[in-house]
């Protein structure tokens, strides 16, 4: 019966190793890692996946009423995204996020930016959280030459689905 019990406790350690792993890794491809705070607000480093193939694809991306395929932009995973952002918050829940690295994303003008779910932390519950960027065509800033996402917002869990 003691080796039974060893045995069990074992493959439980083991399970939730590998489960940790899994979870850790899924979170690793969507991430927003907080590298400093101020009072102006916080510096992330946004992770993600976006874009998918030209085929089959009749125009995802619809600039001055023309529609045309861009790579690594849109839905999809076809490319590896990371981007250092400003997020600040405008009101409760409400944030706005300005990339400080004008060609992280694209060299293009515009980038089309899928909904994502970016994994924070966990809280002091042990409860994850997530911070959501609603899908939105944004526009390079002619000045700063930045982008600028909008209507970002924290939650519990992943509101989009990251495809």
């Amino acid at each position: 019966m003691k080796n039974f019990f060893v045995l069990f406790l074992i493959i439980l350690c083991f399970y939730s190793c590998q489960k940790s792993d899994i979870i850790q890794n899924s979170h690793q491809e969507f991430s927003a890692v907080l590298m400093n705070q101020d009072l102006k607000g916080r510096l992330y480093t946004f992770s993600f996946v976006a874009g998918h193939q030209a085929a089959g694809c009749n125009g995802c991306v619809t600039v001055l009423g023309k529609s045309y395929h861009v790579d690594c932009m849109g839905a999809g995973s076809e490319c590896a995204k990371s981007s250092i952002v400003s997020l600040i918050q405008n009101d409760y829940n409400n944030y706005t996020a300005t990339t400080l690295d004008s060609t992280a994303l694209t060299n293009e003008d515009f980038f089309n930016m899928p909904s994502r779910s970016l994994f924070v932390e966990y809280d002091e519950k042990n409860n994850e959280v997530w911070l959501n960027i609603p899908a939105q065509l944004v526009f390079r800033d002619s000045t700063t030459r930045q982008f600028t996402f909008t209507g970002l917002y924290y939650s519990n869990s992943a509101v989009f689905e990251n495809d």
